[in-house]
């Protein structure tokens, strides 16, 4: 979500494989993020209960076992996969998000109607706390935004090109 737009229409122009894929999983950003958090709550929720079971097993005896299984769970899933792959993302979008969008295309196919169904009742619930769902930002420049953009390119160009702007 963190791509440059403008970088990627330029990859999407060069025929860019995976640039073509994330820029086509981009247009629908409800169904990607349906997916992905889709995805997120249920291995979150199956290592919590795998956790708990092997906890149990383990030391059936014990019951403050749980909660320092589930307290190291916490810990682990938060650097591991909350905390570190967002900030890599943040900081590297293009490395994760290619990748990603060759695999997110096809989990998409097979869980999209469960991401639909999801997506059915977010729209209800933004409706309802009085927000348009069919008003989307898009990734247009006003004049200001553009003057700012080329401001801020001004140092990076030939002074040829300087004097045109």
């Amino acid at each position: 979500m963190s791509l440059n737009r403008y970088r990627l229409r330029h990859l999407v122009k060069l025929k860019h494989s995976g640039a073509i894929k994330a820029h086509k999983l981009l247009q629908s950003p409800d169904r990607l993020l349906g997916l992905i958090l889709l995805g997120n709550n249920f291995v979150n929720n199956f290592a919590a209960s795998l956790a708990t079971v092997i906890a149990i097993k383990l030391y059936a005896d014990e019951e403050s076992v749980i909660a320092i299984a589930a307290g190291i769970l916490t810990i682990v899933m938060l650097i591991c996969s909350e905390v570190t792959p967002k900030t890599l993302a943040a900081i590297k979008p293009e490395l994760l998000a290619f990748p990603a969008a060759w695999i997110y295309t096809p989990l998409l196919k097979i869980f999209y109607p469960v991401v639909w169904f999801v997506n059915i009742f977010v729209r209800l619930l933004l409706r309802i706390v009085g927000v348009d769902v069919n008003k989307s930002s898009q990734d247009s420049l006003n004049k200001d935004e553009l003057k700012s953009i080329i401001t801020e390119a001004e140092s990076l160009m030939p002074a040829r090109y300087q004097k045109m702007l």
